[in-house]
């Protein structure tokens, strides 16, 4: 079968990052039975004409959208990013009689609110490696697929009916072995193009999220245990980046890379036996500072870390379930600073119970602090099947029915007046310190 994927994300506020996950579910798939085209707008300047030139000269049978961002989850200059996708979809049907599939962080998000919106023929919720290959495969035999984890689609409405079928959804299923999956197909997209917009190659540890952060979907998204990828694995992705692909620069886009404690060590060290030349970032969690391990993280490429502390106020850590203090936090950033690796801060303002004095605490901690890069994100954006926003309908910010399809965003009423201004303030102080979406 002749298969096109899109990937539809052109937001790169910081950094391009290269749509790992539709590499990944190509790289499942047998290209000896499939003729693979992909289509990447995130540098198209023509989408829409690029797209119907594919469409007419490759003919596809099945076309598969990955859909990155509901919107660019800022607060101060809110951008809703699915009407991009949902043209992209009327573009396919207007043009091809192609069976359209969607998937991606984005609509797994809410599935059957986006699927209802964008109005593809089938959906794929979460992890789609295994699931997409078996869908092609059965879409190939014209063969039922209501059985799939995951697939979202709608049924067939009633002989003589007006009203559409009802949308349908089954439990989603997370791949537990990801030693079993094939490694991505980079090839199809312009790795040296990312690098040169400033972008990272990615590269997935481990899946899941076993914190309970209040307002993050990770677990709900992700699960809530942790599905690793063997050291030697991560180790063959990274030499591959370097080998074949000629990429320098990798970001490790764990949840959190810092722990398990004891896998992330043997994934350092698998990587120094292989004495590359690949620089990496990844997040870290303050808690887990192991002295060793940051040692070893050096050794082994790492030339940055994101501490993605949300707050440095004792209450507001509490609050937000950070699962750290102000005390690991410091002690964190007083071992980056002696050993003089670059850490970049993103703090969440606005969360439940934030006032004046929780946010002058926090700029008061980051005061004599030097990291690479500072950025306070203003409000927080509501996700389903997170605690915030089970307070955000119980003190009337959302209904209780809301799908959170469309950006809704909690700010304390303490703060929401008056922070954003104050925060441009502190922030024409000092050089490297932003407030995301608004110049200094």
């Amino acid at each position: 079968m002749k298969l096109l994927f899109i990937s539809t994300n052109r937001l790169r506020r910081v950094m391009p990052p290269m749509p790992l996950g539709l590499a990944s579910i190509i790289g499942q798939l047998d290209d000896t039975r499939h003729e693979i085209r992909v289509l990447d707008l995130m540098f198209s300047e023509q989408p829409e004409t690029d797209l119907k030139a594919v469409l007419s000269e490759f003919d596809p049978n099945i076309i598969a959208i990955s859909v990155r961002n509901v919107d660019n989850q800022s607060y101060l200059h809110t951008e809703y990013l699915l009407p991009q996708a949902k043209e992209v979809v009327a573009l396919c049907r207007a043009n091809s009689d192609a069976t359209i599939v969607v998937g991606g962080s984005a609509f797994t998000v809410s599935p059957v609110a986006i699927f209802d919106y964008l109005e593809p023929d089938f959906g794929v919720v979460g992890e789609g490696e295994i699931v997409f290959r078996e869908l092609v495969d059965r879409i190939e035999k014209e063969s039922d697929c209501a059985d799939l984890p995951g697939l979202v689609w709608r049924e067939e409405r009633e002989q003589g009916s007006r009203m559409p079928g009802d949308i349908r959804m089954n439990p989603r299923r997370h791949i537990e072995d990801l030693d079993s999956l094939r490694p991505p197909r980079r090839e199809f997209f312009d790795n040296q193009r990312y690098a040169a917009a400033g972008g990272f190659a990615n590269v997935i540890v481990k899946q899941g999220c076993g914190f309970r952060c209040l307002y993050c979907d990770g677990p709900y998204a992700m699960g809530r245990g942790w599905r690793k990828k063997s050291p030697e694995r991560v180790a063959d992705e990274v030499e591959s980046l370097e080998k074949d692909l000629g990429v320098t620069v990798a970001y490790f886009s764990d949840a959190i890379f810092n722990y398990p404690v004891e896998h992330a060590k043997e994934v350092c060290r698998a990587i120094i036996r292989r004495n590359l030349g690949v620089h990496w970032a990844t997040s870290f969690h303050p808690a887990f500072a192991d002295r060793q391990l940051v040692e070893l993280m050096r050794e082994a490429g790492c030339s940055a870390i994101s501490l993605g502390c949300d707050t440095c106020s004792e209450k507001m850590l509490k609050v937000l379930r950070k699962g750290f203090t102000k005390e690991h936090l410091g002690a964190a950033m007083d071992m980056f600073e002696e050993m003089e690796i670059n850490y970049i801060l993103s703090l969440l303002i606005g969360g439940p119970g934030e006032n004046r004095q929780t946010v002058e605490e926090s700029v008061a901690f980051l005061k004599d602090r030097r990291p690479f890069m500072l950025d306070f994100c203003v409000g927080i954006r509501l996700m389903p099947g997170t605690a915030l926003r089970e307070i955000a309908v119980q003190e009337g910010v959302i209904s209780a029915n809301d799908p959170l399809m469309e950006p809704r965003f909690y700010i304390s009423r303490d703060v929401k007046d008056w922070v954003a201004d104050y925060l441009l303030g502190v922030c024409s102080e000092h050089s490297n310190w932003t407030v995301a979406h608004i110049e200094p």
